[in-house]
């Protein structure tokens, strides 16, 4: 699924098995990537019983690892990219208690954002911060517990821990439990308008199978 964001109104291409469009918004303007799209991937549970540990049996690990593909604008403003366990997850570690599993991952002007979920609140939520990302490439991965993020430049950042993403049917206090992941485009999941940004200009979307950390 190829998603362009470069002009007023997105336009999608492809389709991806497990991948479906909740909300589409026009951009305000056609000389900025500020369309904006809401995603929601649903994962397929493992028979694994630790976590991150690959998946090499094809068709078997068809949707257990997504695979996320960002151009970037040089100009990025707000929360461009927006990725999180909770269809209520707000940018910023909180989901107004919707979902025990409601960790995040965000783009913040320059600045790329790690949220554990609220299993880990005896422990800082934000997990990781890195500033001054200006790659116009950006390539992303997320699992049951995992998520890797990397550019043309070699950086990587990549993390397996049960404060991320619950895509194997783990418990949850708050909410119903599930296998969902939900992608912002230029805005955070919560709100197309609370947290308004702009910076990504296309993504591609896929499953990445088979797969290895």
């Amino acid at each position: 699924m190829v998603i362009m964001l470069q002009h007023n109104v997105p336009v999608v291409n492809g389709y991806v098995p497990f991948v479906s469009i909740i909300e589409q918004t026009n951009g305000t303007d056609v000389s900025v990537c500020d369309a904006k799209v809401l995603l929601k991937a649903t994962f397929r549970r493992s028979n694994q019983t630790v976590p991150c540990q690959g998946c090499t049996r094809v068709p078997q690990c068809g949707n257990q690892m997504l695979k996320i593909e960002l151009w970037m604008s040089p100009t990025k403003n707000g929360i461009s990219f927006h990725a999180g366990d909770s269809i209520s997850n707000d940018g910023y570690g909180g989901d107004n208690n919707t979902q025990e599993n409601d960790a995040e991952f965000h783009f913040y002007n320059y600045e790329q954002r790690l949220y554990g979920s609220d299993k880990c609140l005896n422990m800082s939520q934000l997990l990781f911060s890195l500033p001054n990302t200006s790659a116009h490439w950006v390539t992303i991965y997320i699992g049951n517990e995992f998520i890797r993020v990397s550019t043309p430049f070699g950086d990587a950042y990549e993390l397996c821990s049960n404060c991320l993403f619950a895509l194997n049917g783990q418990s949850d206090s708050q909410g119903t439990m599930n296998e969902d992941v939900y992608v912002g485009l230029n805005r955070i999941i919560e709100n197309s308008y609370l947290g308004d940004g702009r910076g990504v200009c296309g993504v591609v979307i896929s499953w990445a199978c088979p797969w290895k950390t």
